[in-house]
């Protein structure tokens, strides 16, 4: 049998006189209410009997909470268990009923405030205490009432007002509406929209918003009035830039989108701001607007300029492939003209390489680049042995933040020894290709798609004329799974070559798979057709499919299942039929420029002499 029983009810609000209440005097309200509760507390001797605990003998104590258990209190409950003292202290033994008393009070407080703040003005919380010895039961009763809406939402602005057709602009979009439920993270929203909005509108100087709300307890309804003081509104000026010490104006001036005597929009100043960061050109950005008496915003540009010149490494390793480098020089303002020039040596059992690359960033128009390669590749694999130079001048187009354009003439010669002896080709080739990229990260997306196409007309020549065009289709997708900590990764590829037939194609023009970034658990191009001799042949058509689950159990650790198939076919048109399977288990570790990878992969069909294993190691994740 229990020894006590204690009940109380909290009210969650009082309406009184016409039945609307302002902030301020809620808040009075709510105080002069916890302190006369206080006084009857002690005045009438509701309170538990006291007891004898110790550290040998401490209080202990279980909370329940009724009337929370539909889902749309969900966020009540959430955020209470969140920030209870009761449920942090649950397991930890109390000396002091004092003590007890006081975390059952707070929280009560708490939840009222938090069911307020949800838009339930009219409801009640009881507290009903049970105690056996040293051992208590809470248990709160919820009853949440009605919820409260959005009766009104008024905008009030102090002198000057702005014209009427920027009012209306003003209002637009706004992120909350009459009939909304009356939660105060909304009414919030709804305050920062408004600060944001007004900088895009003209009135970079507006000072702070001030907000009233009005609760009407007889309707239900909360008026919501937010008063403005935009100032005057402001029309762009000069642009000074300041801080250049070896970058050309002319890289900063083609990056402003505004004239002087435009109105003045923050997101044009915000864009600045973000295309001068993406140049890699300076270490600090300060974009400042100064008012002046001709109601115009002249514009401070302040930069610090960043260390230009860049020196990179890397290196890799896989079974098949062998240790692998790379060496990397980069100017980022070669001639002052914010250019791009890379140069950069890779060496590897199978290959080796020297590459040169000039890009020209936001040629003739904005998020245009024009660039210059040239490169000699030495490559040395089961199927083919070639030395090959190759230039190509290119342009691509950032159409949208998510959709790229580009087109590119290619010029090549390669010596190449392959099944069909010694050749030497020249080649010619215009490639032209699209994408869509949505991601959240280059090096380890965890959302998004990625998709890609890209047609090359060729023609060739290695003694007689033949030509052909090569397409290549990528897709991959990011799904987050339950949390940010589980994310489906799968990836797709389809290739296909038409117009001549595989032995006419150089060796180094056809599709080949297997290995790091194709088929995981086969060797280096060993998935596909072989010739008597187990050599690789290569083919006019591939298929490649690839799933992962990665799966991020520590801040910097993950672990990653996955399971990959894929091959390669004589015919011009990619098959889903014979496809070889690998799977294996892979870790990342998450560094500040990307993941660390390591996979251990093995294949699921294995030909008789093919290694059991295969290890990877690299920078990125796998796609």
């Amino acid at each position: 049998m229990w020894d006590t029983l204690t009940e109380r009810t909290h009210s969650i609000t009082s309406p009184s006189g016409p039945g609307k209440s302002n902030s301020s005097k809620t808040l009075r309200r709510i105080v002069f209410t916890c302190c006369l509760g206080m006084f009857l507390a002690f005045a009438t001797g509701a309170v538990i009997p006291p007891t004898t605990a110790s550290a040998a003998n401490p209080l202990n104590y279980s909370l329940s909470i009724i009337g929370l258990e539909a889902d749309s209190m969900k966020p009540v409950l959430t955020t209470f268990e969140a920030a209870s003292l009761l449920k942090a202290d649950q397991d930890v033994p109390m000396l002091s009923i004092a003590n007890l008393h006081q975390h059952i009070k707070d929280d009560i407080k708490l939840l009222i405030k938090i069911m307020r703040a949800e838009g339930y003005y009219g409801g009640s919380v009881t507290e009903r205490l049970s105690r056996k010895r040293n051992h208590f039961d809470i248990e709160l009763q919820v009853v949440p009432g009605p919820r409260y809406q959005i009766g009104d939402i008024v905008i009030t602005y102090r002198d000057p007002a702005p014209a009427a057709q920027i009012q209306q602009q003003i209002r637009q979009n706004l992120p909350l509406a009459i009939g909304d439920p009356a939660r105060a993270a909304d009414v919030i929203t709804a305050e920062a929209h408004l600060s944001r909005r007004l900088p895009n509108l003209g009135f970079p100087f507006a000072q702070d918003i001030a907000q009233d709300v009005l609760v009407d307890h007889q309707t239900r309804r909360m008026t919501v009035t937010f008063s403005l003081k935009t100032g005057n509104r402001q029309r762009f000026g000069d642009t000074r830039i300041t801080g250049l010490q070896n970058v050309k104006d002319s890289v900063i001036t083609r990056f402003v989108t505004w004239s002087p005597g435009d109105f003045y929009d923050d997101r044009q100043i915000n864009d600045l701001r973000g295309r001068l960061s993406s140049t890699g050109l300076f270490a600090g950005i300060n974009i400042k607007p100064t008012p002046q008496e001709d109601q115009t915003a002249d514009i401070t540009v302040a930069l610090i300029e960043a260390e230009h010149r860049t020196i990179g490494a890397a290196a890799g390793y896989s079974t098949a492939e062998g240790i692998s480098g790379e060496l990397s020089w980069e100017h980022r303002n070669f001639m002052q003209e914010g250019n791009r020039l890379k140069l950069v040596a890779r060496g590897a059992e199978l290959e080796q390489s020297f590459s040169s690359r000039l890009e020209i960033p936001h040629f003739a128009r904005l998020d245009q680049t024009l660039s210059f390669e040239a490169s000699y590749r030495r490559q040395d694999t089961d199927a083919f042995f070639a030395h090959t130079l190759n230039s190509t001048v290119g342009l691509d187009r950032m159409i949208t933040d998510h959709i790229g354009a580009s087109a590119a003439v290619e010029l090549e010669y390669s010596d190449i020894t392959d099944s069909e002896g010694n050749r030497n080709f020249y080649i010619a080739a215009l490639p032209i290709g699209g994408r869509w990229d949505n991601t959240d990260n280059l090096l380890d997306p965890q959302h998004g798609w990625r998709l890609s196409l890209i047609a090359a007309p060729t023609i060739g020549m290695d003694g007689k004329q033949f030509t052909f065009v090569k397409s290549d289709l990528r897709a991959s997708v990011y799904y987050p799974l339950a949390t940010d900590q589980l994310t489906l990764a799968l990836r797709t590829r389809l290739g296909s070559i038409t117009g001549t037939d595989r032995e006419t194609l150089p060796a180094t023009r056809r599709f080949y798979a297997g290995g790091g970034g194709s088929v995981r658990g086969y060797g280096f191009q060993r998935v596909g057709p072989v010739d008597a001799e187990d050599v690789p042949l290569g083919g006019r058509s591939v298929t490649e499919v690839a799933a992962e689950l990665r799966w991020k159990f520590m801040d910097n650790i993950s672990l990653v299942p996955f399971i990959e198939g894929g091959n390669v076919y004589d015919s011009s048109l990619p098959k889903l039929s014979g496809l070889r399977w690998g799977a294996g288990l892979g870790a990342r570790y998450h560094t500040d420029f990307g993941p660390v990878r390591l996979d251990v992969a093995v294949p699921l069909d294995r030909r008789t002499g093919e290694s059991r294993v295969q290890i990877y190691i690299s920078l990125g994740q796998a796609f």
